[in-house]
């Protein structure tokens, strides 16, 4: 579509990195509201703006990371081209990972219950995802396999990522519909349920993991090597949807105990 959002000379700024501040910089709004909403505080406001800038060091380089890792030939001529992250080639997953392995270790240090601190921010997880992915589609990244469905898009800017000239499914937007109406949700749901720990985020992994194993079988970009057909991505996306049903299961059992104890 459009990769490059201004261009003035040798100046330019990529719509990628565009969306990717715009969806980091809506995620902090988002998450100053939600506390400005909530009776109880987990953390205060300092400690929320420092935590997030944390976990978004901690997402970018676990998210490059990741890209590297299945792009690794192309990186090893031209090592420099690992740190233009503006021009795309951030892996969710490896963002993901990076930002709740940091998360667990603050929880941890600061002595609060993690599956709180996960629904707090599953709601602001899935809008940045879901702007992320507008990024994703001007540049051309994460596109899908050729398509001759009504809605199926082309690409034919000489500085897309995407195949050009060929009608595609926009897997992209597939991505962004899914994250927009699952912010959505939680956004409400967190309200109403505020007392149940660990259910939006629990919610959002289950929800987001199954959506994603889907969305895969309709993309045509390299994403590494695969396992008995499937991509590395759909692999983490079953074993995180295990774990989401691995906690309904354990809050069940215990919420059955209390009943019994009672």
């Amino acid at each position: 579509m459009h990769p490059i959002l201004l261009s003035l000379g040798s100046f330019k700024i990529y719509t990628y990195g565009f969306f990717v501040a715009l969806a980091f910089m809506t995620t902090i709004f988002y998450l100053s509201y939600s506390m400005k909403s909530s009776k109880k505080k987990l953390i205060s406001y300092d400690e929320l703006y420092s935590l997030f800038m944390y976990m978004v060091i901690f997402a970018i380089i676990g998210a490059r990371s990741f890209f590297v890792f299945i792009n690794l030939k192309d990186f090893f001529l031209n090592p420099l081209d690992i740190f233009k992250i503006w021009k795309g080639g951030l892996v969710y997953y490896g963002g993901f990972i990076g930002a709740v392995v940091f998360m667990l270790v603050y929880a941890k240090k600061k002595n609060i219950i993690i599956f709180k601190l996960g629904d707090f921010f599953a709601p602001a997880l899935a809008l940045g995802h879901a702007i992320g992915r507008i990024g994703c589609f001007f540049a051309g990244c994460c596109y899908g396999k050729a398509s001759d469905l009504p809605w199926a898009v082309t690409f034919t800017n000489k500085y897309s990522l995407a195949v050009r000239e060929v009608r595609l499914h926009p897997t992209q937007l597939y991505e962004f519909i899914v994250n927009f109406l699952l912010f959505m949700f939680l956004h409400f749901y967190s309200k109403k349920n505020s007392k149940t720990s660990g259910m939006s985020l629990v919610i959002y992994l289950i929800s987001y993991t199954l959506a994603r194993f889907i969305i895969e079988f309709f993309r045509d970009d390299y994403r590494g090597m695969k396992c008995f057909g499937f991509s590395i991505s759909q692999i983490i996306s079953v074993f995180l949807f295990i774990i989401g049903v691995l906690i309904i299961w354990k809050k069940k059992l215990y919420m059955k105990s209390l009943k019994m104890r009672d």
